[in-house]
């Protein structure tokens, strides 16, 4: 349900890198959590590094939000940079499982399958 990867680059470098990247494949950054960052403030220490990213490529979004609203679940796209045993790690929702269980028309589905494989190349290349 969910896809891995261990990331060869540190999470700050990830993370300096990400909104950029995500432009080359479409993709514009709505919002940014810096867990290890903001939760500290509020008084909860976070051990280890955890951000999260949220994603949209707005035609594809458009398209499912106009036709079948149902699955705005799916929406925006998250990507997680993270630290685990000083280790960097990248983790987004696996969209492949979770389409093979939803009814979708098949053209927006392939659209959906091609931005999740466009996502998960960009994160093997970090």
């Amino acid at each position: 349900m969910i896809f891995t990867h261990q990331a060869k680059l540190g999470c700050d470098e990830i993370e300096a890198r990400i909104e950029e990247e995500a432009k080359d494949f479409g993709l514009m950054l709505k919002k940014h959590f810096p867990f290890s960052k903001n939760l500290p403030e509020s008084g909860f220490e976070i051990k280890e590094h955890v951000s999260v990213f949220e994603l949209c490529k707005a035609p594809i979004a458009a398209k499912l939000l106009n036709t079948q609203p149902e699955l705005s679940i799916l929406l925006p796209c998250r990507i997680s940079v993270y630290e685990k045993n000083g280790e960097s790690y990248v983790s987004t929702p696996d969209l492949s499982v979770q389409m093979e269980m939803l009814v979708c028309d098949e053209t927006l589905k392939k659209e959906i399958l091609g931005l999740y494989e466009k996502i998960t190349t960009m994160i093997k290349g970090w």
